[in-house]
């Protein structure tokens, strides 16, 4: 990793939008600082106003006098910070492909975040994870076929495809069980520093607040 300063991640105290970021800043061994905002007054009131951002949001990195905001953004710069340079993608049809792997894991990540809230979760669990999950999968595993990464190397996307994945695994663990290629992929990134910050103190509790969802497995 490139020297630099120690990187801020801010976000509220659960998994949501800012696991894409922990999972690739613990896989490349990063160190940072995770804040968590276990009050809303303490982002509203205080840090918001103060964050030197035109558009303050979270999740944020700070680094140094550098601050991003936005989840792509983040994730992008966290990228940019491991030194890593093909994490962004090799050339700039790839920088492409890129987003465009990340845009279509978007809509499972949200197909999966609606069922999750569904207060009758236990009744269409399977039902959903069917009609509308496993058909997004083919398409995510006939693309990687063979290959160790979607795009042939591992790049930031492939972060939020693996959450995805993990979702998917602690929802119904049998699930990804269908397509070995994927199966495979999954432990290709579940790196023993992945398992080991699973395990930590440092790991968010809930997927998203209790009171906004119906699943909410660690």
């Amino acid at each position: 990793m490139a020297e630099s300063s120690k990187l801020t991640l801010g976000y509220c105290d659960i998994q949501g939008r800012a696991q894409q970021i922990r999972w690739l800043l613990y896989f490349h061994k990063v160190d940072f600082d995770d804040k968590f905002y276990t009050e809303p007054a303490d982002w509203f009131d205080k840090d918001k106003l103060s964050l030197k951002s035109d558009f303050p949001n979270i999740p944020y990195i700070q680094d140094g006098d550098v601050v991003i905001t936005e989840t792509v953004a983040a994730l992008q710069y966290a990228a940019l910070k491991t030194g890593n340079k093909d994490l962004l993608g090799k050339n700039q049809l790839d920088a492409i492909k890129i987003s465009q792997l990340y845009s279509f894991t978007g809509d499972v990540w949200m197909a999966i975040i609606e069922l999750a809230a569904n207060k009758d979760f236990e009744k269409i669990r399977d039902e959903v994870l069917e009609s509308k999950i496993a058909p997004a999968l083919e398409k995510v595993s006939k693309n990687l076929g063979e290959k160790e990464f979607p795009l042939g190397y591992l790049t930031w996307a492939d972060f939020f495809l693996f959450d995805v994945l993990d979702l998917l695994r602690r929802m119904k663990p049998e699930f990804l069980s269908k397509w070995e290629n994927l199966s495979k992929y999954y432990e290709r990134i579940n790196t023993e520093e992945l398992k080991a910050y699973r395990k930590s103190e440092k790991y968010p509790k809930y997927v998203r607040y209790p009171e906004r969802t119906t699943w909410n497995q660690v």
